[in-house]
């Protein structure tokens, strides 16, 4: 009898230990997806603008050519996690950021800045991609020039510092020769 107590209990506690091993791998699949890994980039923002700002690198999505915020990733270990978006983020003048983000799914296009008096400008950065091939930053690095050396911000983009993901008239597609068919 005691033996098959015991038999009852090891079989109990293999398969206790495969529920567990299924969520956790469960788990890693949904919210820590390793294939992300393979598009995780990083660049840096420097404000050399003279002022205090808030900054929002902004892209337009595959597929439905709509702009927002990107998609922001833990800068620690594990990197896969998500966490959140790139919105409304304080840098001080003279100040360097680290974006970490996923560029499978959108193209970096600009950086949204905005002042102590509410006024949204706009820095064109990457004009590569389309609505359907999406590539990582052309740069490591990209510099916050002084403000009264920017334009305004487009009034239909000033939402994305709020994280949301808004339709763009301005939105452009740049093929590369890897995004047309036969290369021409």
């Amino acid at each position: 009898m005691a033996e098959s107590k015991r038999s009852k209990i090891k079989w109990v506690l293999i398969i206790s230990a495969a529920v567990i091993a299924g969520l956790f791998s469960l788990f890693v699949v949904i919210f820590c997806n390793p294939m992300v890994l393979m598009f995780m980039v990083s660049f840096d923002i420097v404000n050399e603008s003279g002022s205090d700002l808030w900054i929002t690198p902004i892209g337009m999505w595959e597929g439905n050519r709509r702009y927002g915020p990107l998609p922001r990733f833990r800068d620690r270990y594990p990197p896969c996690i998500p966490h959140g978006q790139h919105c409304d983020i304080p840098v001080k003048a003279g100040q360097r950021l680290r974006i970490t983000y996923d560029c499978d799914d959108i193209n970096f296009r600009h950086i949204l800045l905005r002042d102590i008096s509410g006024i949204i400008y706009i820095v064109d950065t990457d004009k590569k991609g389309t609505a359907r091939y999406c590539c990582g930053p052309q740069k490591k690095e990209y510099v916050i020039p002084p403000l009264e050396d920017l334009q305004k911000a487009p009034d239909e983009l000033a939402s994305c510092t709020r994280g949301e993901n808004v339709s763009y008239s301005g939105a452009v597609d740049y093929p590369s020769k890897a995004s047309v068919p036969n290369g021409k």
